[in-house]
């Protein structure tokens, strides 16, 4: 994944360098409450988790991962993600609640849907917990519908959440 701006926002791939801003901005337990617990734990297991990131997936798995810091204003605000695979990619998305109600979670995974399609990938899909009313409204606005992904292996889902797919 190559480095990207949107109007606001600065995208990074993720790297060791972004993870004490990381860090700072999704230490918070509202984090955790809609994706079974903490983010994050210690600065250390962070740095640990961008280790095996840029290590990759498994070579047994067919899939490529993208990650990327997200900033505005050179501060660190969250990260967008995906999962790609059997032609599909899996998003996600997380920021710190400092940095909620700023749109720069739809403003940065609009880039990260752009970026995929760059590199050929047109059917999204994404996993939310019902509860998690702003991720609904966040994925509707950037023209996801809520779909039966029965039919599709999706790596991110849990049993209760809701389906959305875009493409």
């Amino acid at each position: 994944m190559q480095a990207g701006r949107t109007a606001r926002l600065v995208i990074e791939p993720i790297d060791q360098q972004h993870a004490a801003g990381l860090f700072a901005a999704l230490d918070d337990e509202r984090v955790g409450r809609f994706i079974g617990g903490p983010d994050v734990t210690t600065l250390d297991a962070l740095r640990d988790r961008i280790a095996a990131l840029h290590a990759g997936p498994p070579a047994e798995r067919d899939e490529r991962w993208y990650n990327a810091a997200v900033l505005a204003d050179g501060v660190v605000v969250g990260r967008v993600e995906a999962t790609v695979h059997h032609g599909i990619a899996e998003i996600a998305y997380v920021f710190g609640p400092a940095h909620w109600g700023n749109g720069y979670a739809a403003e940065a995974t609009a880039w990260l849907l752009d970026a995929l399609r760059d590199d050929g990938i047109t059917t999204f899909w994404a996993a939310v917990v019902p509860e998690n009313q702003a991720s609904i409204a966040l994925l509707e606005r950037l023209g996801f519908i809520r779909a039966d992904a029965s039919d599709v292996t999706l790596f991110s889902f849990d049993d209760g959440d809701l389906t959305y797919r875009l493409g």
